[in-house]
């Protein structure tokens, strides 16, 4: 088990971009559920699913490894929203190496209610250290997943270049249980 608390966490540029270029591959390309997020942001229920896109070689839940530093995403997509751009919820960690008992060197959280055109919430800049738990990792061949959990506040941002609004957070806490893609 490994539990960090770091309110300065760089990650933003990742999610983005990531979030930029995934959802509208998945869009146009079928895909499958390979886990599950289950959150409440600001005391409503979320849960959210983790997809793999095989025709692409993509998934919203990937691991990247730089050296000894690992770095995980897992971005779940409402099933129930409008768009599968709207109620995005991510979580995003660094580590320094691949196990759960591995040091977690950053983690953010994210959520993004009305897409990437709207005000969105993360967890930098919010005064509050995000908290993360990690009970599992596995980052071997044909097998990789993680299972944990995670407590933040989350402040808006009208864009990603504004200054975070401190005046406008949502607690948000859930767990996380999903298959790991390794990202190209």
């Amino acid at each position: 088990m490994n539990l960090v608390s770091n309110p300065h966490v760089p990650a933003l540029g990742v999610f983005g971009l990531f979030l930029c270029l995934v959802p509208p591959a998945l869009a146009q390309i079928e895909s499958t559920p390979i886990g599950a997020v289950n959150a409440t942001i600001n005391g409503a229920p979320y849960a959210g699913e983790t997809l793999e896109v095989p025709s692409e070689g993509t998934a919203t839940a990937e691991f990247r490894s730089f050296g000894p530093v690992t770095s995980l995403t897992v971005q779940a997509l409402d099933p129930q929203a409008e768009s599968m751009m709207h109620n995005v919820l991510s979580v995003e960690i660094s580590l320094m190496g691949e196990t759960a008992s591995a040091s977690i060197m950053e983690a953010s959280v994210s959520y993004w209610p009305g897409g990437m055109s709207a005000p969105f919430y993360h967890s930098e800049d919010s005064g509050t250290g995000t908290e993360i738990v990690l009970d599992a990792l596995s980052l071997s061949a044909g097998a990789s997943a993680i299972t944990g959990s995670f407590t933040a506040v989350v402040c808006r941002k009208d864009d990603f270049f504004a200054e975070t609004d401190t005046s406008d957070c949502l607690p948000v806490e859930g767990s996380f249980d999903t298959a790991l893609r390794k990202a190209d």
